[in-house]
């Protein structure tokens, strides 16, 4: 798997963990603050391309999870069925491929 791939799922994995933290903090549940979290956001995203990350948090503001997955030919972020010519390609991972109807990120899970 393409590495800015992984680097993105990864980064989509803790900032999801994030805002559970903060959003049982705002109900009123002692729980240790997600300090060591954001640092690990931190490392991911030095890791990530600029122009990867500027995308990915535009399509976060906008739609919450940028990083979908993809299962038979349907993009779980906007259920669209994506084209032939995206499906049929080999190493579908290790390339960074987007919806071409929302734009999200997308990964493929084992076929």
């Amino acid at each position: 798997m393409n590495k800015q791939l992984l680097f993105l799922i990864s980064l989509q994995e803790l900032d999801i963990l994030i805002k559970e933290k903060e959003k049982e903090e705002e109900m009123g549940f002692p729980i240790k603050p997600c300090e060591e979290l954001k640092k690990a956001r931190e490392k991911i995203i030095e890791k990530i391309d600029a122009h990867l990350m500027r995308r990915y948090e535009r399509l976060s503001e906008r739609y919450g999870n940028p990083v979908v997955p993809v299962v038979d030919g349907i993009c779980q972020g906007c259920y669209m069925l994506l084209p032939t010519s995206l499906i049929s390609q080999k190493a579908k991972n290790e390339r960074i491929h987007t919806c071409p109807n929302c734009g999200r990120f997308l990964y493929w899970v084992d076929d």
